[in-house]
């Protein structure tokens, strides 16, 4: 399929009741949304992938094309706008290669969901933040699976609504049929989070996308937890936006107001990116990495003021800081 920035795709949504091993689902409505908030999720999805190094950066114009075409080549869509994997290209992959797709398809779909219907502004990676800085920002604490064993795996996703300061936690699997087992595993992930900044979270969400004869999305909504973990905002916000930066950096930004974007265009259809100026301006510094120090030096003022980043930011873009249209 092609990505029409007009067009409205749809995916069925479905329910699973809060006990782990109750697997009864019901209908939960229809996810609907347009090419552009599409685009929206896969320049965000998977994004903050970095290391904070220039030996690290990539080449972001590149990695949105991928994600781009991946979608298109292995995502198709039926005459009543809903979508599914397309089963020509299904025979030729083997479950690695279908596995990978359902991946990052999943990732995509979980969201446009978290952004769409949750009211989500960004998702953040929590392993990989866990992974970047001597001093984490997040406390990294065990809990005990289903059977018993100590794990410290974590939660795919952090999500965070900058206006009303509200948390979510989402567990996003991709599967080509639906799998108990792995919703179980990601109820207990998506549950061992009880509290994000002394808040509970708003959602704790398992979320797994079925790439079946057309693509589902089912939800189940664990209630508790078992771990607190304090959550430097700005941090997250720098680590989730300066990849976007470099982006806007590759695309050859132009100022719009108080708006800085870049046009990404792919083959007829073209998309302005965009973040708020006096943030652009803020973090192209450290984009550019010209100077050895200037992150080092970032990272210590933002540690004193963790709303420092959203301090800048206006107050009507809060809620859309990264503005794709």
């Amino acid at each position: 399929m092609k990505i029409k920035r007009g067009d409205i795709y749809y995916i069925e949504l479905y329910l699973e009741p809060g006990k782990i091993s109750d697997h009864n689902k019901r209908s939960n409505g229809t996810l609907s949304f347009t090419g552009v908030e599409l685009m929206d999720a896969i320049v965000s999805a998977g994004m903050p992938d970095i290391y904070l190094n220039k030996a690290n950066k990539r080449n972001r114009k590149e990695e949105i094309y991928f994600k781009i075409k991946l979608f298109e080549t292995y995502v198709a869509l039926s005459p009543n706008g809903e979508l599914l994997f397309d089963p020509a290209r299904k025979v030729y992959l083997d479950s690695t290669e279908i596995g990978a797709i359902n991946y990052w398809i999943g990732m995509i779909l979980t969201t446009v969901l978290g952004k769409k219907k949750y009211g989500y502004e960004y998702m953040v990676h929590l392993s990989m933040v866990l992974k970047l800085s001597s001093q984490p920002p997040i406390e990294k604490h065990r809990f005990l699976s289903a059977n018993g064993k100590t794990t410290y795996k974590s939660p795919d996703l952090i999500a965070i609504n900058n206006s009303n300061r509200y948390y979510g936690v989402f567990e996003s699997k991709g599967y080509s049929t639906y799998s108990s087992n792995a919703m179980e595993r990601g109820y207990i992930q998506a549950k061992s989070i009880d509290k994000i900044n002394g808040k509970p979270p708003k959602n704790s969400l398992v979320v797994m996308t079925v790439t079946g004869k057309r693509i589902e999305i089912t939800e189940k909504d664990p209630e508790g937890g078992t771990t607190q973990i304090k959550v430097n905002l700005s941090f997250l916000q720098m680590y989730h936006y300066l990849p976007i930066v470099e982006l806007i950096m590759e695309l050859c930004p132009e100022e719009q107001e108080n708006w800085t974007f870049g046009s990404l265009v792919y083959e007829e259809e073209k998309y302005s990116i965009g973040i708020p100026t006096v943030l652009y301006k803020e973090l192209l510094p450290i984009a550019e990495g010209k100077e050895e120090n200037l992150l080092d030096e970032f990272l210590e003022k933002i540690s004193s003021k963790e709303t420092y980043l959203l301090d800048i930011v206006p107050d009507e873009a809060r809620q859309h800081i990264l503005h794709v249209k």
